[in-house]
């Protein structure tokens, strides 16, 4: 499962309440009979509260998502705490958004998200049902975003913060999706499958409230093979007046598939908020450290800077140090270096998850940071699945990390004093080095457990 935050400001469409709204994509996977389930939850703000009773402090707050199948068995439960921007506090129908990616089989599921915050404790909920695909469905839910990219090469697989990635494309979206007078630009993402090959007409259209056409785009042909294909597209709607819409995509061949999805136009009152939050969180964040307190954001860095960087800082006087971290950063914002940079905030975001989950004690203690695992997680996020093996009796105790989401990746970290120091021992990552007798470490049945996992 990969968890990523998604921060966003969205006006919620008429009707909606001060609760979690969660929203399903779902995509079919022929070969393993899987369906892959991209989930979203909206957290609005009016559920949080500043930390400390000062906005800028910003707030907190723990989110925990449960999957359950029709009869009640838990499937999955993850949970996690993020952090909100302090000027996003007073933001008109400002709201967070959280991601969940993972597969089902066959079948009706449901799943629950809930939302406690740091500051007062306060628990809201959000519900939503689905169901696992049996095939012959045709055609994925619809996804819609803000923004796509197609990778820059095979390697370029890491989405950028706020992205998903489904083997295909990077889509900037939120599950569903608001847009503003100032930004008006709407993408969609199709799966399709036909059964054959065949030469598709699809069409996408803008539906009002009421199911009326407001806007329709040119159909465009889409050449789909016997195991599927992709259609995607681009839909400028500057000028469409505030409200709720739905964007439908229909793909024709011997028969019609269509597909649906939400979205919102926020009014010009809502840009001026957001150009707003832009404004403030422009603001230096490095301007009022100490010497320490910046040797302290340049630390983790180590794991992301390049060769050319690397060696630069240390020699540098305080003011000189700011003005690295400062162009450090700026060189990899998402915004180009305007507002404030989410690459970042996410970031230090997992360095601090990781000092608070992966720190480790004794003769070899060290910051969570600074640790295997604490590495690990802060390059790629919550791994997919996780195997726990801490009272195992023949080796010392293991987990084992995989990623599966757009790349197979696993990674073996060993507790080899047995003080709950963990070590990575192994790992088919080729930026990583394993060690030469991890075989020897995990034994015949560690080794065999780890390559059925």
């Amino acid at each position: 499962m990969v968890l990523t935050a998604l921060v966003a400001v969205s006006t919620p469409a008429a009707g909606q309440n001060n609760g979690l709204d969660v929203t399903t994509a779902r995509y079919y996977r022929a070969q393993s009979g899987q369906t892959v389930v991209d989930a979203f939850c909206r957290v609005p703000l009016t559920a949080v509260s500043a930390l400390g009773g000062a906005a800028t402090s910003g707030a907190a707050f723990r989110f925990e998502v449960t999957v359950k199948d029709s009869s009640g068995l838990q499937l999955l439960k993850r949970s996690w705490t993020e952090r909100v921007q302090g000027s996003l506090l007073g933001v008109r129908g400002a709201s967070t958004g959280e991601y969940v990616n993972f597969r089902v089989t066959p079948g009706r599921y449901s799943l629950e998200a809930t939302v406690t915050d740091s500051a007062t404790g306060l628990v809201t909920r959000g519900r939503t049902t689905f169901a696992g695909f049996k095939g012959g469905i045709g055609a994925s839910d619809l996804l819609l975003g803000t923004g796509l990219r197609a990778p820059a090469s095979a390697s370029d697989t890491a989405p950028r913060v706020g992205e998903i990635y489904n083997g295909a494309l990077f889509v900037q979206t939120s599950g569903a999706p608001t847009l503003t007078p100032t930004q008006t630009q709407l993408t969609y993402y199709l799966e399709l499958y036909p059964g054959r090959a065949e030469s598709l007409s699809v069409k996408a259209r803008v539906l009002d409230a009421q199911g009326a056409q407001v806007i329709a785009a040119q159909p465009q042909q889409v050449a789909v093979g016997a195991s599927g294909g992709i259609t995607y597209g681009v839909l400028d709607l500057a000028g469409l007046p505030a409200g709720p819409y739905r964007l439908e995509v229909t793909a024709t061949g011997d028969s019609a598939m269509v597909r649906t999805g939400s979205f919102t136009m926020a009014g010009l009152e809502t840009s001026k908020e957001l150009a707003n939050v832009s404004d403030v969180a422009t603001e230096d964040v490095f301007s009022d450290k100490t010497e320490a307190g910046l040797d302290s954001l340049y630390a983790p860095l180590v794991y992301v800077m390049n060769a050319h960087e690397a060696g630069e800082y240390s020699g540098l006087t305080v003011d000189g140090k700011r003005r690295w971290l400062r162009d450090f950063w700026a060189r990899r914002s998402p915004a180009g270096g305007a507002g404030r940079n989410a690459l970042m905030d996410q970031y230090y975001a997992r360095v601090n998850e990781a000092d608070s989950r992966f720190k480790e004690g004794g003769a070899a203690g060290a910051a969570g940071w600074r640790t295997d695992r604490g590495k690990i997680f802060i390059l790629y996020g919550q791994p997919d699945e996780r195997l726990d093996r801490r009272n195992n009796g023949t080796t010392n105790p293991y987990e084992v990390w995989k990623y599966t989401q757009n790349r197979s990746l696993k990674y073996v970290f060993m507790d080899l004093t047995r003080f709950g120091n963990y070590t990575l021992i192994y790992t088919n990552d080729i930026k990583e080095q394993s060690r030469p007798n991890w075989q020897d470490l995990l034994g015949t049945d560690g080794v065999a457990d780890v390559d059925n996992f």
